[in-house]
């Protein structure tokens, strides 16, 4: 289990492991959720090199324009 403190700002540090873990960096967003007493963290990184993540989709039954319109849906 990682614990971290509050500062008097009410900001905290996502630990090392998790970032890593989650893919998370600097200047990436994240999304909070209450479930019941629970806040659940959820990364939210964008498609840092888009082309990069096509080429290594690409299968021969994928359509491109399908696979961008589901990553697009993805990041927002």
């Amino acid at each position: 289990m990682n614990r971290t403190r509050v500062t008097t700002k009410y900001q905290t540090t996502i630990p090392r492991d998790v970032r890593r873990r989650l893919g998370i960096k600097a200047g990436d967003e994240v999304e909070w959720q209450l479930v019941r007493e629970f806040a659940v963290v959820r990364s939210r990184p964008g498609i840092r090199k888009p082309v990069e993540f096509l080429t290594r989709q690409v299968r021969l039954d994928v359509d491109a324009v399908d696979l961008v319109r589901r990553a697009r849906a993805e990041m927002f």
